[in-house]
C-alpha cells in the first residue's frame, strides 16, 4: 500500500474511532435513542473503512478478526442487548482500530 493510499484509510479510521467513542458515550450514559443514532452511523463508517482497506494493493484489516465481531454486534442487536453493544464495540472493535492504525503507520 502506498503512503497516497494509506492517507484515505487512516482518515477513515480515525473517523470511526471517532463515531465508535460517541456511541459508546452515549450509550454509557442511557442515551439509547442517541446511542443506536450513532451506532448506524458507525457500521456506515465501517463499511466505508473496509471498502477503502479491501480497494487498496494490500489490505490492512484482518476480516477473520473482523467477521467474528459483526456477528456478534448482529446478535447483541437482535436481541436489544445495548450493553453487550457496547462492551463488543469498546472493548473489542476499537483496540481493532488502533491496530489497524498501528499498520499504517508501520509502512
Amino acid at each position: 500500500m502506498t503512503s497516497t493510499e494509506l492517507t484515505p484509510l487512516k482518515t477513515e479510521i480515525e473517523r470511526l474511532q471517532e463515531f465508535l467513542q460517541a456511541t459508546v458515550g452515549h450509550f454509557r450514559i442511557g442515551e439509547d435513542a442517541a446511542g443506536m443514532e450513532n451506532y448506524l452511523s458507525t457500521m456506515q463508517e465501517l463499511e466505508r473503512t473496509v471498502e477503502t482497506d479491501r480497494n487498496s494493493r494490500q489490505p490492512r484489516i484482518d476480516l477473520n478478526k473482523l467477521l467474528p465481531v459483526v456477528r456478534k454486534l448482529y446478535f447483541f442487536v437482535k436481541n436489544q442487548d445495548i450493553t453487550g453493544i457496547t462492551d463488543l464495540l469498546e472493548y473489542t472493535v476499537f483496540p481493532l482500530t488502533k491496530e489497524w492504525l498501528k499498520g499504517c503507520d508501520d509502512t
